[in-house]
């Protein structure tokens, strides 16, 4: 089984990595934890090369020791980010989706952002959205 991870940094986002950490655990799954940027312009190496390394650092430091094989990706495309995130899943055969969504009213109303609306609509697999 593969497991793809939505990672940005966010709060949200650990938790849907720790969340999907203990599913690969009971089904031993491997992690695909996915950051995107929309290219616009051309991006400087070092501006990349910075990202993945952020990327790769956060997630060796809440996956720690455990040995749940996992890797870190970083696309890039003049694509939007979720329609990044949808091609992989389809490209890479992925058999579930993690995301991490936060509240954003003041009254605390659950609002979906742009990126885990439009993969809970159009993964190819189920999407767990952890808030």
């Amino acid at each position: 089984m593969k497991f793809m991870v939505c990672y940005e940094g966010s709060k949200e986002a650990r938790k849907a990595l720790e969340l999907a950490r203990e599913h690969a655990k009971v089904w031993g799954a491997t992690l695909e934890v996915v950051n995107s940027i929309m290219r616009e312009i051309p991006l400087k190496r070092s501006f990349v090369e910075k990202k993945e390394q952020v990327l790769e650092n956060e997630v060796k430091e809440i996956l720690g020791k455990t040995d749940i094989s996992y890797e870190t990706v970083l696309l890039i495309d003049t694509q939007s980010s979720e329609e990044q995130m949808v091609r992989f899943a389809e490209k890479e055969g992925i058999d579930q989706v993690f995301i991490g969504i936060e509240k954003k009213s003041k009254v605390g109303k659950l609002v979906f952002g742009s990126t885990a609306q439009y993969l809970i609509l159009k993964a190819p697999c189920p999407v767990v959205t952890i808030k």
